[in-house]
């Protein structure tokens, strides 16, 4: 069975030959193991070499930066990138680098600010070589975008937006809204460049919990996430870290198709997910990345594997770690949470999903 057909017979729940896997791949390391070079830029076709060298089954490859357009260097580590947003760079935080300052704080940054072009084509190179690796390797092509907490949060800052919301709600929808347009023209390139699913990555909670209340969520957050994945017209992944417990009842009445990570260190059951809503959504995790991955054993990596699926029973789970795999990790525990995952999730034929 391909890639391909197990991670759709797995959202489909027709029969799988094992358990299907995903992750971010967020270290050198494990590219230096399994293609056998360091990547100094993260992309697509790395991602999805390394992807099938590990036997993933979805590789998250990336859309890139326009052509002619270069970030704007303050010193040799900080610069501003083509959202005016101020990043440090630091090796710890690879293959992204931290935000350190933000262009709106008020209406008039918001009238002065002028958005990058989501139509230029050479944005969406790196996707066009991800999806040539993906097809040659039969494995899934993942697309991304933004949701729009997520890309006010990068404008804005953490702080500030959560103050905005309170004193000034109307510029944050407007900042919501075109985010909305910006990804929505992002996700229908993607599309037509062949992505077989897309991530809309929106971290919604901290590690006790969600970042705003149920009612902000539903009034104020809610209306703009669903309008962006309503415009996809493929299966919708949302990625969002944190404890979200108290926004699932909404997420899974959404049109996501599954939600990843359920990190484990900030709350998130799979199997209590798995119970109360197992019959409407696949979800992606929960091998904890935060003690048990860098810091536990081969064989508390193995035994954890096990948990995750065993906590699926007989419903859609694709497994992966509680974030990414990330620097800190040994490559031997990466190794002993996909092998055991291919090991033991080969009883999927046993568990018949499909059958459910």
């Amino acid at each position: 069975m391909t890639s391909k057909e197990r991670v759709f017979n797995t959202l489909n729940r027709k029969s799988i030959d094992r358990i299907a896997l995903f992750d971010y791949l967020f270290q050198k390391d494990i590219y230096e193991y399994s293609i056998g070079k360091s990547p100094s830029t993260y992309n697509s076709a790395d991602i999805a070499c390394a992807c099938h060298a590990l036997s993933i089954d979805i590789a998250a490859i990336t859309t890139g930066s326009a052509k002619g357009v270069e970030p704007e260097w303050i010193d040799s580590n900080t610069y501003i990138d083509e959202w005016r947003t101020t990043r440090r760079v630091d090796p710890a935080s690879w293959p992204t680098d931290a935000p350190i300052a933000f262009p709106i704080s008020c209406r008039k940054d918001y009238n002065q600010y002028v958005w990058p072009d989501p139509t230029i084509d050479s944005r969406y190179e790196e996707i066009d070589i991800g999806i040539e690796y993906c097809n040659k390797f039969s494995i899934v092509a993942a697309g991304s975008v933004l949701g729009p907490l997520s890309l006010a949060w990068l404008l804005v800052g953490p702080e500030e937006l959560f103050i905005m919301m309170y004193e000034d709600p109307e510029l944050v929808e407007d900042i919501f809204k075109r985010s909305n347009e910006y990804f929505i023209e992002s996700a229908k390139r993607q599309i037509d460049a062949g992505v077989d699913i897309i991530f809309v990555a929106e971290d919604l909670g901290h590690n006790t919990g969600g970042f705003v209340s149920n009612k902000m969520f539903r009034d104020l957050i809610l209306p703009y996430l669903n309008e962006l994945i309503e415009w996809i017209q493929i299966p919708v992944f949302l990625h969002s870290c944190g404890n979200i417990n108290e926004y699932l009842d909404d997420l899974t009445e959404m049109n996501f198709s599954a939600i990843h990570p359920l990190q484990r260190s900030a709350g998130m059951d799979i199997g209590k997910a798995f119970e109360k809503y197992g019959d409407k959504m696949c979800f992606i995790g929960n091998v904890d990345s935060s003690v048990e991955l860098p810091l536990g054993t081969e064989e508390d990596v193995r035994r954890q594997t096990r948990e995750c699926i065993d906590a699926a029973k007989n419903n859609r789970l694709i497994l992966a770690s509680d974030h990414s795999l990330h620097d800190g990790i040994p490559v031997r525990n990466i190794l002993a949470m996909l092998d055991e995952a291919k090991k033991y999730g080969r009883q999927c034929q046993e568990l018949k999903i499909c059958q459910k």
